[in-house]
């Protein structure tokens, strides 16, 4: 079944959000996750937890049997929420969340339904949410890397690399 023009530019959009999620991981270190603003805020492995739990939180609200292919790697009692021992880990987690996120939309495309009692207008809505809800959290991640003292070459050399995915 070839896929809907509409639902194809949000996969696509979908796809360079995941794009941009890896950027930003691939300059993270274990203990980049432990930084945080000092003020009662997340830390940066907080707000990628909220990040990262997103998909299987949503999922098992709208698509439990998708939900079901993504690994938790949340640990409450961590003080990054996180249970991960390597940022690979925790890539590992996205890409298997936003993989499921994929299937379970487009079944429901294809099926004809809608995700019952939320994003009822059509299940991309999902996919949108996710961008936005990622992007959210990527912006204060970066102003705790900035906080934290990030050199600057280094954060432009993110946003040179991350900028241009959504230009393309």
């Amino acid at each position: 079944m070839s896929t809907p023009a509409e639902l194809a530019l949000v996969l696509e959009s979908f796809d360079r959000n995941a794009r941009v999620n890896r950027a930003l991981l691939a300059t993270l270190t274990l203990e980049d996750l432990n930084h945080e603003d000092g003020v009662g805020g997340f830390s940066i492995g907080q707000h990628l937890a909220d990040i990262v739990s997103f998909r299987p939180d949503w999922l098992s609200r709208v698509s439990p049997r998708h939900a079901e292919r993504v690994p938790n790697v949340i640990d409450e009692s961590s003080p990054t929420w996180l249970g991960i021992e390597s940022i690979d880990q925790l890539q590992a987690a996205f890409e298997a969340g936003d993989a499921a996120l994929r299937d379970a939309v487009v079944d429901a495309v294809n099926e004809g339904r809608s995700f019952e009692g939320v994003y009822e207008s059509h299940p991309a809505h999902l996919l949108q949410h996710c961008i936005v809800h990622d992007s959210h959290h990527r912006g204060q991640v970066l102003a705790l890397l900035r906080q934290a003292g990030r050199p600057e070459a280094e954060r432009m050399e993110l946003e040179e690399q991350t900028w241009p995915i959504w230009r393309e």
